[in-house]
This record gives structure tokens, sequence and C-alpha cells, in this order.
């Protein structure tokens, strides 16, 4: 089977100028060309796309990917785990930046005028500081994920009612285990 710049493109959700970047860089050279010049990708390109699709999921750069693909698996286990290592050490800064935030917010003016305010007013808030409805569900799923006890706090600091809180943390909690 070979498959057009397009027709891979779509297959994997990915622009054509992705797979002509992959191409300039030597990631993903296509097999093979037509007549008229056109890459064609066959099924070595397509599981070896796969293979950078995943590892880009995973957070691994793409200069790491090229090693990682023509790596030993005893190589692809080490530059995984010093993926997985970065990965401890992002969440980690994470987790002390929300508690930084929630001591802030504690100690500062506007922690006064929280409870005053109604889910319009903290949506509206939150779009100006670029955070859309569906970013900030996954940011309380994560932040219930990773720190359930500080996303409490949180709740609690925002002036949600007991109810309330208790409501999206099992709300946040179902989504961790689907």
């Amino acid at each position: 089977m070979e498959l057009t710049v397009g027709k891979i493109a779509s297959k994997f959700r990915i622009s054509r100028s992705t797979l002509l970047y992959y191409d300039a860089i030597n990631l993903l050279k296509p097999s093979t060309r037509n007549k008229a010049g056109y890459r064609l990708y066959q099924d070595a390109d397509i599981e070896r796309l796969s293979k950078i699709m995943l590892f880009r999921q995973a957070g691994v750069p793409l200069a790491e990917i090229a090693n990682l693909l023509d790596a030993a698996n005893l190589e692809v286990s080490a530059l995984l785990l010093k993926r997985l290592g970065e990965l401890n050490q992002e969440i980690e800064a994470a987790q002390k930046q929300q508690n930084l935030i929630i001591k802030l917010l504690e100690n500062s003016i506007l922690y006064k005028n929280l409870k005053s305010l109604d889910e319009s007013t903290w949506m509206t808030i939150l779009n100006s500081a670029g955070l859309k409805r569906e970013t900030t569900e996954e940011w309380h799923y994560e932040f219930e994920k990773h720190s359930p006890v500080q996303h409490q706090k949180l709740l609690e600091l925002l002036g949600f009612e007991e109810d309330e809180i208790q409501s999206q943390r099992e709300h946040y909690s179902s989504l961790n285990k689907k």
C-alpha cells in the first residue's frame, strides 16, 4: 500500500507541512516518489510514523525520536526513563506552583472578594487569562488527579459550598478512572 502526503496526513491527523518537515529533517523519508515527483509512503513508513506519533504523545523531543527509532531496546528504555524523570520533575514543579498560588491567594486582597464572584465572572476572568472552558476542565482534572487535597483547598478558597466541592471532586475523580 502506498499513501500520498495528503492521505497519510489525514490518516494520522497531522498537517502536510508536518510530514514535509519530518522529511526535511530526515526523520521520515518517503520510500518512493511517483513519476510526477510526489512522495509516496509505504507500510514501513507508516509504521515508522506510528512510532514517531507515539513518542511525540509521550513528550519526547523530535531530536531524540530519531535516536529512539534507530536505537536498541535498552537505549529506548533508557531514553524513556529519562523522559519519565523529566515529567516527574515537571509535575513536582507544577504542584509547588499550585501550593504557592494558593498561599498567595489566601493572603491577597483578591481572596476577600473571591466568594462574591459567580461562575460567569470566573469564566470571563479565566478567558481573559487565556483559559477556555475545555482547558479549565482539563486543568481541574489534572489538579484532582495529582493533588486532590490542594484541589479541595483551592475550591474552598474560591468560595464553593461544601456540596459543590464534593460534586466537583467526584466529577473529576470519575474522569480519572476512565
